[in-house]
Parts: C-alpha cells; sequence; structure tokens
C-alpha cells in the first residue's frame, strides 16, 4: 500500500497531486462541502484530514485498526469505525478533532453510514456464532449512542448506506451475495440475491449502483425492486471494489491489485 491519496482531474483523466497520508489507508468520506476529506489509515490507527484546495493533510488518532468514516450532515462530527478494547466507534470533533469512543457496541463494526436527519447512525457488524451482533446491522441514537434496535442482515455485512430520502438503509453481506434493505420507517427488512461486493451501494439520478468483484461489472440496482436491472463491464479491471459516481454518471471504480481507478459510463 502506498498510504497515498491521489487527486485526479476528471476532465484530463489525470492525477494531478498525490498526498501522503498514513499507513493503509482504507476509507474516504468528504465533508463541509467538499472542503474536506477524511481518510482512515487502518494500519496506524489514525484518520487523515485533508484540505482539497490546499492538500495540507493533519492527523489525528482515533483507536486501533479504524475502518469506515461518515460526517454528519451538519458537518460538527465524523463517525469512526475502530476496532480498539470494545470501543467500537470513534467520534471525532470536526472543529476540534478532540475524539471519544463509544463502549458496547458491536464487534467487531465494519461499515457505518448515518441518517438524513442526524439522529440515527447504522453499523453494521460481525461476531461469534450465536452472539448478539452476529452478522447484524446495530441502529444507534447519534445523540446518547444508546442502541435503538438490533437488525439480523445476511453474512458478513460489509457496508451500509442510507438512501438519499432516508427511508432505505442498504447493507451489502458480502459472504452471502445478498444485499439487505431496511425499511426505516417500518424497521422491516428483505434480503435479495445480489452479487460478490465488498464496497458500498452509492445512488444515481435513478437508481443505484456497485461494484461486482467476480465479474468485474458495476451493477445497476432498480430502488424500487432491488434487482439488477443492468450490467456495465470493467475493461482491464483486476480487483475491482469501491465505486464513485459524477454529475455525469460516470463510475470511477478503485482497483486494489493494479492501483488504477477504472472509468466507466453508466446508464
Amino acid at each position: 500500500m502506498s498510504g497515498n491519496v491521489s487527486v485526479i482531474d476528471t476532465r484530463d483523466k489525470k492525477v494531478i497531486h498525490t498526498i501522503a497520508v498514513e499507513q493503509y489507508p482504507r476509507s474516504i468520506t468528504l465533508g463541509h462541502g467538499g472542503k474536506r476529506a477524511y481518510v482512515t489509515n487502518y494500519g496506524s490507527g489514525s484518520v487523515s484530514v485533508i484540505d482539497t484546495q490546499t492538500y495540507a493533510v493533519g492527523n489525528v488518532r482515533v483507536g486501533k485498526h479504524p475502518w469506515d468514516v461518515v460526517v454528519s450532515r451538519d458537518g460538527k462530527q465524523v463517525y469512526v469505525t475502530v476496532r480498539q478494547d470494545k470501543e467500537w466507534l470513534a467520534i471525532m470533533d470536526a472543529r476540534t478533532y478532540a475524539v471519544s469512543r463509544v463502549r458496547g457496541l458491536p464487534s467487531p463494526s465494519i461499515s457505518v453510514d448515518i441518517g438524513q436527519d442526524d439522529s440515527r447512525l447504522y453499523i453494521s457488524s460481525t461476531n461469534a456464532p450465536g452472539g448478539p451482533y452476529q452478522d447484524a446491522l446495530t441502529v444507534l441514537s447519534s445523540k446518547t449512542f444508546e442502541v435503538i434496535n438490533i437488525i439480523k442482515t445476511e453474512q458478513y455485512p460489509s457496508a451500509v448506506t442510507v438512501s438519499p430520502d432516508g427511508r432505505k438503509v442498504y447493507i451489502v453481506c458480502q459472504d452471502a451475495r445478498k444485499l439487505t434493505v431496511l425499511d426505516t420507517g417500518s424497521s422491516t427488512t428483505r434480503h435479495f440475491d445480489f452479487v460478490t461486493c465488498e464496497g458500498k451501494i452509492v445512488f444515481g439520478k435513478k437508481n443505484a449502483y456497485a461494484v461486482d468483484q467476480t465479474n468485474k461489472e458495476v451493477v445497476e440496482v432498480s430502488t424500487t425492486t432491488h434487482e439488477i436491472v443492468h450490467r456495465s463491464p470493467i475493461p482491464g479491471a483486476l480487483e475491482p471494489r469501491e465505486v464513485v459516481l459524477d454529475q455525469y454518471n460516470r463510475a470511477y471504480i478503485s482497483d486494489y491489485l493494479s492501483d488504477e481507478v477504472h472509468i466507466v459510463k453508466v446508464n
């Protein structure tokens, strides 16, 4: 792993800047209207905070093996899943960079997202067979950090994404090749056949998209039926993982083995 974050000009399709972070950068998210980027460094127990205008970097210790990261909608808090002494969630103040951690949550926590009204966190986890957090989604108050609900998913819920309208939570269950969809109003779930996917679902103007790591494709998922409605090959991909979309419905897919980003036009 390079320990770097690359900045790509999407017009010229070239790397225009390389930013040094710390060991084994794992996840990245933007906050403050795109003015800050937060990168979890799995190997060094830190989050790198990047000023996206000046490329200045600061590193904040958050706990052992940080995995996923999300910024609250109001930009005040940064939530990070960590794996440290039963403190499975780190909360960073986005202004002061002070860090606190929450005990008694899923072990180990994997992925996290936040509701559209900032009131609830959705954290996926796996644990020993028969435990309360084995292959589960924990719904947590972002104010009191009390557990509101524990919802069973399929095997190894690797990624969690709240839909743009806040009515659904999409949980990619990598080992089961299933997609669990939670209705946030009724707290009911449905499970759908899916693809081998570790990364998060992302949303376009109409439907959702994910990476099929086995077939090396971007799959389009209907947000109505939750079925796969279209597949777009990723030419030259070795091990595609994460995907993001731009405003023109171009998908940018990271490749774990080739250290490349593939660009695919999707529907």
